[in-house]
């Protein structure tokens, strides 16, 4: 079993938000059970979450975020024990003040993601790079090393 499969990524804040949507669903009448997309639980408590993937590519770990419309200073990777954090923001480019504006979906503000390693990384060792609007993280595997073998004698 590799690193990746062991890998957990913690609860987020707005996943408290759908268990108590979920915990009132049957409290409600049919017509009237208001779930809130996920998207929308997750723009409300974090200010919006970015699409990840997590693969494994020649001995490392690689995560690459989407981060359309943030800048790069605005972007931070750590490694707080154990766990790979990549926080940033975007900010709102402009007010829109038109008649014929009727949806804003675009998220702006805080995000936030956090992701357990099921090995120690050296924090040394960690790439990360951010163009065109996404951010790729290189986690190199630490190389196994096998005890040399002992001669017992015999007695």
């Amino acid at each position: 079993m590799n690193a990746l499969t062991k890998m957990q990524e913690r609860t987020m804040p707005f996943l408290d938000e759908l268990r108590k949507d979920m915990e009132g669903f049957w409290d409600s009448p049919v017509l009237f059970r208001p779930i809130r997309p996920l998207r929308e639980l997750a723009s409300n408590t974090l200010g919006w979450a970015p699409t990840m993937d997590l693969f494994d590519q020649n001995g490392a770990l690689v995560l690459k975020a989407d981060l359309p419309g943030v800048k790069k200073e605005n972007v931070s990777v750590a490694l707080e024990n154990g766990e790979l954090i990549v926080r940033g923001h975007r900010k709102e480019e402009k007010e829109v003040k038109e008649a014929d504006y009727y949806r804003a979906e675009r998220s702006q503000g805080e995000f936030f993601r956090r992701v357990a390693l099921a090995f120690d990384a050296d924090p040394k060792k960690i790439e990360a790079k951010f163009a065109d609007g996404v951010l790729e993280v290189r986690i190199p595997y630490p190389l196994e090393t096998k005890p040399e073998p002992k001669k017992i004698e015999v007695k």
